[in-house]
């Protein structure tokens, strides 16, 4: 039983690190690409090496980022960046040189931003995508495969850049307007639970779509009160997670989220993140509490576990968002 508890623990602090460094990766949206050029980690990073590259060009500036778990530093430069066969020329980019957790053992090599910057910051990758006629459409959309779904690898997840693939959702796309000129914020109508017992977001309020975030957050008291309504029970140790007894997944109310007038269901297998592996698996809610920050100015983030129900198109020519259901094989 001891022994239960220790690994509950542990995976409670490693989805509240993934919580954590999410709700503060708005800094690292206007970064356009971080490559890990000499960080000692335990973890084999494919490096990058300016020596070897013929188009490389130092800028001659240091940068630094500061997350809540770390900080990120180096050198900015620019370089011939190459995206699934498709070339970029002279991208600004940061070489990483320093950090002190945040990547450490990450699974990844570096950071790739496809949000919007501010008018003092450099072009970012798809904005140079644009320029050079690399893509030919202000599009770029998300498919997440279903692996919280059915807890197996159906197919590999896309970023598509430059339009949509209808083979990977279905049905017409809802879109919402965006109402700030530097987030992917819109205005969501309400999200209610389908048996009635509560409702959210009345009359309406700001919300982002955000591929960095794991999860779903929003106002702490809205958020206990509908893990509550769904049976869930603070997990020990934890003030913000919650557990749902993984039985009565299938007994659970879908969560419904009202976007320009029309109705995105979310069921129980799309917002609870069941891990197994273990003597009895582990379901935990999809929905914490986070409080309003200057970083994301949104009561609600709608991260992946809706993203991965909802194909989404993310258009800056007309500066809105778009969601289709997803087609999962």
């Amino acid at each position: 039983m001891i022994i239960i508890i220790i690994i509950i623990i542990i995976i409670i602090i490693i989805i509240i690190i993934i919580i954590i460094i999410t709700s503060s990766s708005r800094k690292s949206i206007f970064i356009n690409i971080i490559i890990s050029i000499s960080i000692s980690s335990s973890r084999k990073y494919r490096r990058y090496n300016n020596a070897s590259s013929s188009t490389y060009g130092n800028k001659r500036k240091v940068f630094g980022i500061e997350y809540s778990l770390g900080k990120i530093g180096g050198l900015w430069g620019t370089e011939t960046i190459t995206v699934a066969g498709l070339k970029v020329k002279k991208q600004h980019f940061g070489e990483a040189m320093i950090n002190s957790g945040l990547f450490y053992d990450a699974d990844v090599d570096g950071v790739l931003g496809l949000g919007f910057r501010n008018k003092d910051e450099d072009p970012t990758i798809f904005e140079n995508m644009l320029k050079q006629g690399v893509v030919s459409a202000p599009v770029f959309s998300f498919y997440l495969n279903g692996v919280y779904r059915t807890n197996s690898h159906t197919r590999d997840s896309v970023v598509t850049l430059g339009g949509t693939n209808p083979d990977f959702y279905t049905g017409d796309f809802t879109f919402v307007d965006l109402t700030a000129p530097n987030q992917w914020k819109f205005k969501m109508d309400k999200i209610q639970l389908s048996n009635g017992a509560a409702t959210f977001c009345t009359p309406g309020c700001d919300a982002v779509v955000d591929s960095g975030s794991s999860i779903i957050s929003g106002p702490v008291r809205d958020v206990d009160i509908l893990n509550k309504k769904l049976g869930a029970v603070i997990l020990p140790g934890s003030k913000k997670l919650y557990a749902l007894d993984c039985s009565q997944l299938d007994n659970l109310p879908d969560v419904e989220f009202i976007l320009n007038g029309r109705k995105f269901s979310l069921t129980s297998k799309d917002y609870v993140l069941r891990l197994d592996g273990f003597k009895k698996p582990v379901c935990v809610s999809g929905f914490i509490g986070r409080r309003r920050t200057a970083d994301y100015e949104a009561d609600w983030i709608l991260g992946n576990n809706f993203m991965r129900a909802y194909y989404t198109q993310f258009d800056q020519g007309n500066m809105r968002i778009g969601f289709a259901k997803a087609k999962h094989e």
